[in-house]
């Protein structure tokens, strides 16, 4: 099959240069879709975080002279009564935020509920440390758009070309499958059935690393989990070199690693957490 290809090339410079052609114009149309799906992704995210940052500091705003330890700050027990359907109305659309999260709803629903002090104190330092979440995401986002190391400049530039890599590596796995399964055939059952596995296992680990790789993960210690857990279940997957009769097992193996990521790339819950709203 090789030579045959082979041979048409050489017969066919035309077939060559047409192949080549053709690779160069899938690989700027995947590039340019993926660089421009890219941009609208941070776009959006961006919106996001400064309409959530913009309900956060207006209910903050209300609630900090109620609670402030500045002795230079005049400081109030409960808000006026002129005040308060301006606060609540600015409280109640801190759940409207794009980011706003279980926890936080929660913590509105309860002061809301008590309308004491330590509810109002336990409201403010979660919108807090949601504000100060939020502002970091955003410098990020402006930092790799504006001002990128060379490192994430290198990162961002090779990133649009991930599934024009992913593609070709799923091609030539296919091909290599093909081969492998048309050899299984002749040394016989249950090695056809062990080569549509290898198949399978590396199939998943790749889609997995690339799904992983894609993502744009927002500030969470989960980023960090799922690229592990990727990464394992790929590197997994390179035990398929040691033969076709291995593959059963690694392919348990991995399933076995992906059930096991369930537990360690979970959300962490508001009791494991030094305080409410604190990201890992």
């Amino acid at each position: 099959m090789e030579a045959l290809q082979l041979t048409l090339f050489q017969q066919s410079p035309a077939v060559l240069i047409g192949a080549l052609i053709a690779a160069l114009a899938l690989l700027a149309g995947v590039y340019g879709f993926s660089a421009a799906q890219r941009r609208r992704t941070e776009r959006e995210r961006m919106r996001r975080i400064e309409t959530s940052l913009d309900y956060w500091t207006r209910a903050a705003g209300h609630l900090y002279p109620l609670i402030s330890p500045d002795p230079s700050s005049p400081r109030r027990a409960q808000p006026a009564a002129s005040e308060l359907p301006l606060m609540a109305e600015r409280i109640l659309a801190c759940k409207a935020a794009p980011y706003a999260d279980q926890e936080l709803i929660e913590r509105i629903d309860h002061y809301l509920d008590k309308r004491d002090r330590q509810s109002m104190l336990l409201l403010y330092r979660t919108l807090e440390m949601q504000i100060s979440r939020l502002t970091r995401e955003r410098r990020s986002l402006l930092a790799r758009g504006e001002q990128p190391h060379w490192g994430m400049l290198f990162g961002l530039t090779l990133r649009p070309l991930l599934p024009f890599i992913a593609l070709l590596l799923e091609g030539a796995l296919l091909l290599y499958s093909l081969d492998d399964i048309h050899n299984a055939y002749v040394a016989g059952p249950p090695f056809p059935f062990f080569a549509i596995l290898r198949f399978l296992s590396c199939t998943a680990a790749l889609l997995l690393l690339y799904g992983v790789l894609s993502a744009g993960f927002r500030e969470s210690g989960r980023r960090a989990s799922f690229i592990i857990m990727a990464l394992l279940i790929a590197a997994i997957s390179l035990l398929h070199l040691l033969g076709l009769s291995a593959a059963p097992y690694i392919l348990i193996v991995q399933v076995l690693v992906f059930i096991v990521g369930f537990r360690f790339t979970r959300e962490p819950k508001r009791k494991e957490r030094p305080y409410a709203g604190e990201y890992e």
